[in-house]
């Protein structure tokens, strides 16, 4: 495009000479025949030079189009599952006591009460016994089972498990006492430091005087976990602080008697928040999952076939719910997008099947401009999947390359009732049959916050 303004104005300066020499009139003076005739011969030749010039610009034009020609170029995606490296299927907080409507500690006769997925064998959390220094109630390292022996849920009350534990992180005062306690201190962490740092059990104290914790099963592969403050008539009567919870199997312990506390146990321990604890486990928890065949579409225009509140197609609802892309593809196909097609052997298998965590899917498609979209169900999930939306290929000729996780998201296809993740009855893993659960009241398409760093890694490399 650079050249075009030289191409003008060459073809403007001609167009001058041209008109100069016709309007010249005859040299009178000796020798002007001859003059006219050698000058004549001279702008013949810059005629002839000016339009081979032309010739080269136009030339090079042509060479400059065929250099912004985007040539097909080959891809390789690869997506890999990474969810086998959580330890924690699910962890979170309970601030919001069952009687009331904003965060806060629950008094005698209130409580807090929390749904967790039996997602993996053992749940534990902690909540703080509030006339202390840095005590909290706790099942234990091990947490509490939440399935028996034969599988069975495990359902009633279960308060005999719950145990008291010094965070080792405040000199300790006598229980409901003590300046530095939270219904008395003057702020947060005001206490001076334990000199025995260790987290340690705390005796003379029977957990049934001071709570009832009940486990209540539900259909959806979930437990209802309550916690319920009955310290009225106890020794040291007084509030119990909002609950950090998690849910885990037998090699994960939620802190080591004999050891410093682990994270975020002093901000719980001492002022009653689980933020801390929150924080520190959230790295570590997800639910593993397996991830199905993928359905992938190259198109020229964005045709995303995720669209937030509209509601799921056919073919979208069998991949969401369970993990078949064919007919994703098929209706593709009879949309006119030709380039398109399905993810199906994971690469260390030689057959279809769902790719578990160390698993990958590849595939490799050739475009010279356009979008990707692919979507893969996430399996421990009733009709949730990943999607990648319109994701240009090219920028400014340049081919897409490297790691593209981040432009994924997760979704709720909006075709089936939501159940405990990694537990419900109806999920694939699960089920009698495909298509089993029942229907979603909300039936549009959203996004669901759920971060896919450690779920899987997405890549996209120019190839050939």
């Amino acid at each position: 495009m650079r050249r075009t303004p030289r191409v003008v104005a060459g073809a403007m300066a001609l167009a001058l000479l041209a008109a100069a020499c016709s309007n010249d009139e005859p040299d009178t003076q000796t020798g002007s025949d001859e003059s006219i005739a050698v000058d004549d011969e001279m702008a013949d030749d810059e005629m002839v030079d000016d339009e081979m010039a032309d010739d080269e610009m136009v030339d090079d034009e042509m060479a400059d189009d065929e250099m912004m020609t985007d040539e097909p170029q080959t891809f390789r995606v690869t997506i890999t599952n990474t969810s086998g490296d959580f330890e924690i299927a699910a962890s979170g907080a309970q601030a919001i006591p069952f009687d009331a409507d904003e965060p806060g500690p629950a008094v005698p006769g209130s409580g807090y009460e929390f749904t967790v997925p039996r997602a993996a064998e053992n749940l534990s959390f902690a909540t703080m016994f509030v006339q202390s220094n840095d005590w909290f109630w706790s099942p234990g390292p091990d947490g509490l089972p939440l399935s028996d022996a034969d599988g069975n849920p495990v359902a009633g009350e279960v308060t005999d498990r719950i145990s008291l534990w010094d965070a080792g992180t405040e000199a300790d005062q006598t229980p409901g006492e003590g300046a530095d306690q939270a219904p008395r201190q003057a702020g947060p962490d005001t206490g001076d430091a334990d000199p025995d740092t260790m987290l340690r059990p705390v005796t003379g104290f029977d957990a049934t005087d001071y709570l009832r914790v009940t486990l209540t099963p539900n259909d959806d592969g979930s437990t209802t976990v309550r916690v319920e403050n009955t310290s009225g008539d106890a020794a040291v009567p007084g509030p119990i602080a909002p609950v950090a919870w998690a849910v885990h199997d037998d090699e994960v312990t939620f802190f080591v008697p004999g050891e410093s506390a682990p994270a975020g146990f002093e901000m719980l321990a001492e002022d009653g928040s689980p933020a801390g604890i929150v924080d520190a486990l959230r790295p570590a928890t997800g639910t593993a999952t397996p991830f199905a065949p993928v359905a992938w579409v190259v198109s020229d225009d964005p045709a995303s076939f995720v669209v937030a509140g509209s509601t799921a197609t056919p073919g979208l609802e069998g991949l969401a719910e369970d993990g078949g892309p064919g007919g994703l593809v098929d209706e593709l196909v009879a949309a006119g997008h030709e380039n398109a097609g399905a993810a199906t052997n994971p690469d260390d298998g030689d057959e279809a099947g769902p790719a578990f965590p160390g698993s990958r899917y590849t595939f490799e498609f050739t475009a010279s401009s356009g979008y990707l979209n692919l979507a893969s169900m996430f399996v421990q999930s009733n009709d949730w999947f990943v999607a990648l939306k319109d994701f240009a290929l090219f920028d400014d000729g340049m081919a897409a390359s490297g790691d593209i996780t981040s432009a994924l998201g997760v979704y709720d296809a909006g075709t089936e009732a939501e159940q405990a993740l990694g537990a419900g009855p109806d999920q694939a893993p699960r089920q009698g049959a495909p298509n089993t659960g029942a229907a979603d009241e909300n039936s549009e398409i959203r996004p669901v916050d759920l971060d896919l760093a450690g779920y899987l890694t997405v890549t996209i490399e120019p190839i050939g």
